[in-house]
């Protein structure tokens, strides 16, 4: 009985690949012993996991899932931004999937997650199983590498499909179409421990074969340009068995309580320690956007993606930039709301979330409602786009405010653009482009220029989550003046390293006292850094299972207003908190912590009981 594996993973692998290299049989002119006896051929069996065609291991990178058709991005889906463009975004956000359920499967025009992952996993079962029929490997090194790499990305794509689908069953062979593929589902806390054996296997296979990282040590001939940087490494498959195991430990899928927190904590602290000992450091907060723009590779990526060199108005970044750089007619953008922007603290360490939070920091003067971005964590600027914002390509500052007396939001000068670009937008008065409706607009991929030319790159890991991860599994097995793995490094100083390097304060002292209280501060630093990159809020909020209440709460924006200057407006603008127009607002129902299969393939196994359907 063909069934839903069958159907989306053989076939995958085989039928509709249209490479040679996977469709082995006799009819092709290939067979196992001439793919599977030789090294160049076994490689390019292989190397189909990093380049074949649309559906590889890319389908697992989040910036390639966010800039692939080109209609949202995954913080889209949150609280943490809106959608410019009314479109799927917010059918998502508000829980209904509908035909997107697809979308995210198996229709190869859309993002096909599942599709991809079953392909590679299988290409992996296949290399690792043959490896010892290839008979003029040049080196034992070479072999180790290989190894270590499928190794990793079998490891990395159940991962993936974990974080996204839920528990899978996990497949360490290479299953043939008559073999038996009604397979339960493991839990997805079963499913994280086994990719992190998997990660742990590559680490010895990659460390054996000298590839703990891949270039050079900063300073050395060949930093940052080993022809092989984009491969995974050593240090990054400890860093994914330690983000493997962290997931293990979250509520979501906790089994055993302490002991996963324990054990999280001690693989968060090998991977820090080899990390460290292996040259990778964070940048200095004037370098920190070379992690998303401007660099190929970064010494604080472990691994990474060189998504090239693009110009900042072409379609494929729609979804980010706004209407005004893109100049792309189903452009997107994504527009950060209130609610997130007030997650930034002040320069003093106050947090500014609640109403509450906002008085306090005025009563200490440190907060100014009429001037509410001056005094604030250095990475507000560096990450969101607001009036007034100074970029390379505007010294003035970037409009987004309404001039009463014109009847008009101004536009704005940017360097090498012919005319003003529009960032204001009047409330809720467009669906079609990606105009704001929040009043802001995200800064941390822009160059701050009007169609110029320049990288970018997709951390998908690096050293600030290092940090991050172990300070959270510390925290939560020991407190915030623990330790784990030999580390001498508390869960409080670990948080303190990442706000050193941007200029900010340690953390507060009446917010370290328990792990409770140390809990939202981590999280609170875990959403600034690493905002808008690697779909790390959309999973944490299901991972803390916090989504029902940061997807429920009104989502709000900013509306800007050209007045006077005076003792109550000091700037000149009147700021005022709106909530976005509810048909741009979010919902929450407990289906939606996974993303479901298609009824129709999941009907096919009697032993795959899918994911609820909203």
């Amino acid at each position: 009985m063909k069934k839903f594996f069958n159907t989306i993973m053989i076939v995958a692998a085989v039928s509709l690949t249209g490479c040679d290299w996977l469709d082995i049989n006799p009819e092709s002119g290939l067979d196992e012993a001439e793919v599977f006896t030789i090294w160049d051929n076994y490689k390019s069996y292989f190397d189909y996991v990093y380049n074949g065609g649309s559906t590889n291991i890319k389908l697992g990178y989040p910036a390639y899932l966010d800039t692939w058709n080109l209609r949202f991005t995954w913080a889209a889906l949150t609280d943490m931004a809106d959608c410019g463009r009314l479109v799927r975004a917010q059918n998502i956000k508000a829980g209904t999937l509908g035909a997107n359920v697809s979308a995210f499967t198996t229709d190869q025009s859309r993002r096909p997650i599942s599709y991809s992952m079953f392909k590679v996993i299988r290409i992996c079962n296949k290399a690792i199983a043959n490896i010892d029929r290839v008979q003029n490997i040049p080196t034992e090194k070479d072999k180790e590498d290989i190894l270590g790499q499928a190794y990793f990305i079998r490891a990395y794509a159940h991962f993936v499909l974990c974080r996204y689908f839920g528990g899978m069953p996990y497949l360490k062979d290479a299953l043939e179409a008559d073999d038996d593929w009604d397979l339960p589902r493991l839990s997805s806390h079963d499913t994280y421990l086994l990719c992190a054996e998997d990660f742990e296997e590559a680490y010895v296979h990659l460390k054996a074969a000298g590839k703990v990282r891949r270039d050079a040590a900063p300073g050395e001939p060949g930093h940052l340009n080993s022809p092989d940087i984009a491969k995974p490494n050593g240090a990054a498959a400890k860093a994914m068995k330690a983000r493997a195991l962290l997931y293990a430990a979250s509520p979501l899928s906790n089994q055993n309580g302490q002991q996963d927190w324990e054990n999280a904590a001690v693989a968060c602290a090998e991977a820090l320690k080899i990390a460290l000992e292996n040259s990778y450091d964070l940048l200095p907060l004037g370098s920190w956007k070379n992690n998303f723009i401007s660099s190929k590779y970064t010494n604080e990526q472990l691994w990474a993606w060189d998504m090239g060199s693009a110009k900042n108005n072409s379609a494929a970044y729609s979804c980010i930039y706004p209407y005004a750089i893109s100049n792309y007619s189903n452009a997107s953008g994504d527009c950060p709301t209130q609610n997130f922007v007030d997650r930034f603290e002040t320069i003093y360490g106050e947090p500014l979330m609640t109403e509450s939070d906002r008085e306090a920091a005025i009563e200490e003067g440190h907060y100014v409602e009429q001037n509410p971005y001056n005094d604030r964590d250095p990475r507000l600027n560096l990450t969101v786009l607001h009036d007034g914002s100074v970029v390379s390509g505007c010294k003035t500052g970037v409009n987004f405010y309404y001039d009463p007396d014109q009847k008009l939001y101004p536009g704005t000068t940017i360097k090498g653009a012919s005319a003003a670009r529009m960032f204001g937008n009047e409330w809720g008065s467009d669906n079609n482009k990606g105009l704001t409706n929040t009043g802001y607009f995200v800064n941390k991929w822009w160059d701050g220029n009007y169609n110029t030319s320049y990288n970018r790159s997709d951390p998908l890991i690096r050293l600030a989550e290092l940090y991050l991860n172990y300070a959270e599994a510390v925290n939560e097995a020991y407190g915030p003046d623990g330790t784990a793995g030999g580390l001498e490094l508390t869960a409080v100083q670990a948080v303190n390293k990442l706000r050193f390097r941007v200029g900010m304060p340690d953390v507060l002292d009446r917010f370290t006292g328990d792990k409770n209280s140390f809990r939202e501060r981590i999280r609170n630093e875990r959403i600034v850094e690493l905002a808008f990159e690697g779909h790390h809020y959309y999973l944490d909020i299901r991972r803390w299972k916090i989504a029902p209440q940061t997807m429920t709460q009104t989502l709000m924006g900013m509306y800007v207003e050209k007045v006077p200057v005076s003792e109550e407006y000091p700037i000149g603008r009147r700021f005022e908190r709106r909530a976005i127009p509810s048909n741009r607002q979010s919902t929450w129902k407990d289906a939606m912590y996974y993303l479901p299969f298609p009824v129709e393939e999941t009907n096919k196994m009697k032993n795959f009981v899918n994911n609820p359907i909203w």
